[in-house]
């Protein structure tokens, strides 16, 4: 049975793309689908076809917010078609990229959907990203409701990007999902533009020799250990997700009626 983990956040600039951006390098054989307005995740190869290994399918949304209420979620559906049928094509652990805006819009197609995604023998499951802004907590709660019906395992992983998200809040928040956590990082502005040019992928193939031109030793030095934790601690918070995407996950929450299965095959986590 195919796996799909949908990643999700309703709330911008929270650390989702990054999120997933761990997942694939996790399970670097999963195909991606994002679904932004445009896309974001440049630094993997675009899918020439369905489920091609660790390239990514962008699906375009243009619905508003404004046009989506305006409509009773009319427009949003119209435009997710392409979207659920790519999912009923799965074939093998995938990704999927929900961006801001689009995420409650989504899931509430995908709850009538996913019994018959199951009777098709493909299983959802859930990340949602959260940090320490109100909004991105109610948020969290909003998504995370009801899931448990129609998904196989439900995470969480909070970010402290901008500082620790509450515990009592987050417990309150996530029910029984899996939480993890990813500590908050001060990287130099310098290291940030290193980040930006090739993200996570980027990392492990960054030459000190070329830094060093660019900075100095020491500079350079910074650097890669700084990128190279964060690489590492991105990777760590998106290892429960990743196991029970490639199918070893014995010890995750399931719902009622899902069953176990998938590819066992991962990268490093």
């Amino acid at each position: 049975m195919p796996r799909i983990l949908l990643v999700a956040q309703e709330t911008g600039g929270i650390g989702k793309s990054t999120v997933t951006r761990g997942l694939a390098e996790a399970v670097p054989d999963a195909p991606i689908l994002e679904i932004e307005s445009v896309p974001r995740l440049t630094e993997f190869k675009t899918a020439d076809v369905s489920n091609q290994p660790g390239s990514v399918q962008h699906f375009p949304m243009r619905a508003t917010r404004e046009a989506i209420e305006a409509s009773g979620g009319k427009a949003a559906r119209a435009e997710f078609d392409p979207v659920i049928n790519a999912l009923y094509a799965v074939t093998t652990a995938s990704l999927v990229d929900i961006g801001a805006n689009t995420s409650a819009s989504l899931l509430g197609i995908l709850r009538e959907e996913a019994p018959t995604l199951r009777e098709a023998g493909i299983e959802l499951g859930l990340v949602v990203v959260v940090a320490a802004e109100a909004g991105a907590l109610a948020d969290a709660g909003k998504l995370l409701q009801g899931t448990p019906a129609w998904t196989g395992a439900r995470f969480v992983v909070a970010n402290g990007v901008r500082g620790a998200v509450d515990p009592v809040i987050l417990k309150r928040v996530v029910g029984d999902a899996t939480v993890t956590q990813l500590r908050g990082f001060e990287l130099e502005d310098e290291t940030r533009e290193v980040l930006a040019a090739g993200q996570l992928r980027g990392v492990a193939r960054l030459d000190r020799a070329s830094l060093v031109q660019q900075t100095s030793p020491a500079q350079a030095g910074r650097i890669l250990r700084d990128l190279t934790a964060f690489r590492l601690a991105v990777m760590e918070a998106v290892k429960p997700a990743a196991l029970w995407l490639v199918g070893e996950d014995e010890a995750a929450p399931a719902s009622a009626g899902a069953r176990k299965g998938g590819p066992k095959r991962a990268g490093n986590t």
